[in-house]
Order: structure tokens, then C-alpha cells, then sequence
């Protein structure tokens, strides 16, 4: 079933367009590995709203997911549409609270990549040694691991986020946030680059070369200090959706 279209909120984003970003942020972490089962979540929202936000139905796979499946939640984590599917706490509740915290995020993402799970687990965590990992110089920071993810917890999180981009959540895995869906989906996609990366150095047994820290702060600038440029996924975005578009298009229903 195709969701009926759906008129533009204040901020101007569409109901619809947000439901098929959503879907093939999904569909995408599929593609890239990051899929674990049923585990793992995207939430998003409108930008500012306080009210709802979107999460998708337990139970379903990365790559089965469509815009007409996710369901709008209120921040307490209850339905108020989409009432025949049931949702995961674990997804909403840490999202409300960075979102409350963060007027800047409207999108969170909590995946299970192997080689961020490996790297959660390593007492150095993240080495600065290659270019994914600069984007990560700044804002990215750890938390220990409570799967029950209550209130006090998903606080913790909010707080271990603060105004960055990434967490790693120790010998589990990691979240990422962004403004929308396709910078939270550019920031997982390389923060699981950077992991890959580091575990293949790592596996060589030779000593890794680690910039300086004038060296990575170069670095970072080239990410998101160049005049009149973001590195924040609207190059790569229009790409993955063509490539879904070619090889399956029924995300969008």
C-alpha cells in the first residue's frame, strides 16, 4: 500500500518524503551490513517538533521496510498512529531524549555494524588513522553499555552525545545523529568505514602511524571547514536513492 500524500508541515518537509527517506535509510544499512536481524533503529522527526517523531514496527527487517510501515510515537514512546504495530523502547526512548536535548537533531541512528561492535569492545576505541575516522576527531564519545535503556540511561546518552556527531556504546555498538536522515546515514556509513579500516591495520601487526593533533585538526577542516560546503550527505544521498531505485524501488510504497 502507498502512503496517501500528505500535505507539508510548518517547516515545510512532507510526511511522505520523510516516510521514503526513512525507508531507504533502512534499506541502505541493509545494503552496507548493518543489519542485525530485527535489532537496531531510525528515528526521526520534524525539525523542532516536540510531539511525535517516527519509528519503525518490531519485528520487521532492514530490508523489508516501506514508508507506509513506520509509526508516528509521541516522546513517552506511545503510538498514536499506526496502532496495529508494535515499537521498541530501546529505539524510542533514547531518541526522545537526545531529541529533547538537541534542537539541531532530527535523526538518530542505533545499528549493530560488526566492525564498530569490534572496535566498541577495544580499550582504545576509534584510532584517528584514516579518513573516515577524521570526521570523527571532534564529537565522537563513549558510554557503557545498559540494554535497558530507562530513563536515567537514555539521559546518560543524551548527556555523553552532547553537541557531537557519534557514540559509541562500550562492547556493544554505537549511535549516530544527524539533521535528517541522509547525514546521520553519511555519519554511520563512516564511522563503520573508520572501524573496518582500523581492524585491518590492526590485524597487519605493524605499528600504526597516528597523526598529529595539528595534523587531524587539518584534517577535520577539510570536512567541515571549507567555505560554503557541508560534508553532510546531500552529494551521496541522490545516488543511493537511485541505486535503490534501480534494484528494488518498493521501499517507497
Amino acid at each position: 500500500m502507498v502512503c496517501p500524500d500528505v500535505q507539508p508541515d510548518d517547516t515545510g518537509l512532507d510526511e511522505q518524503a520523510l516516510r521514503i527517506d526513512m525507508a531507504a535509510g533502512f534499506r541502505w544499512m541493509d545494503k552496507i551490513g548493518m543489519a542485525d536481524l530485527t535489532a537496531g533503529s531510525l528515528v526521526t522527526r520534524f525539525p523542532g517538533e516536540t510531539d511525535f517523531m517516527f519509528t519503525h514496527p518490531l519485528g520487521h527487517y532492514f530490508d523489508e521496510i516501506c514508508a507506509s510501515d513506520f509509526v508516528k510515537v509521541n516522546f513517552d514512546g506511545e503510538v498514536i498512529d499506526g496502532s496495529n504495530h508494535r515499537v521498541t523502547f530501546a529505539a524510542t526512548n533514547p531518541a526522545a531524549h537526545v531529541f529533547r536535548a538537541r534542537e539541531d537533531v532530527n535523526a538518530i541512528i542505533h545499528a549493530h555494524a560488526p566492525a564498530v561492535m569490534a572496535v566498541s569492545g577495544l580499550e582504545c576505541g576509534l584510532l584517528f588513522a584514516s579518513e573516515p575516522s577524521f570526521m570523527f576527531y571532534k564529537g565522537i564519545s563513549y558510554l557503557d553499555t545498559d540494554f535497558h535503556f530507562e530513563d536515567e540511561y537514555c539521559q546518560k546518552v543524551a548527556d555523553t552525545v552532547g553537541d557531537g556527531k557519534a557514540i559509541i556504546y562500550r562492547n556493544h555498538s554505537f549511535a549516530v545523529v544527524g539533521r535528517d536522515v541522509k547525514e546521520a546515514i553519511l555519519r554511520a556509513y563512516l564511522l563503520n568505514q573508520a572501524c573496518e579500516i582500523q581492524l585491518r591495520m590492526m590485524a597487519t601487526g605493524a605499528e600504526i602511524h597516528q597523526p598529529s593533533e595539528q595534523e587531524l585538526a587539518h584534517h577535520y577542516d577539510a570536512f567541515f571547514g571549507i567555505p560554503n560546503f557541508e560534508y553532510d550527505g546531500g552529494l551521496e544521498w541522490p545516488g543511493v536513492l537511485r541505486r535503490l531505485d534501480r534494484e528494488d524501488p518498493s521501499y517507497r510504497n
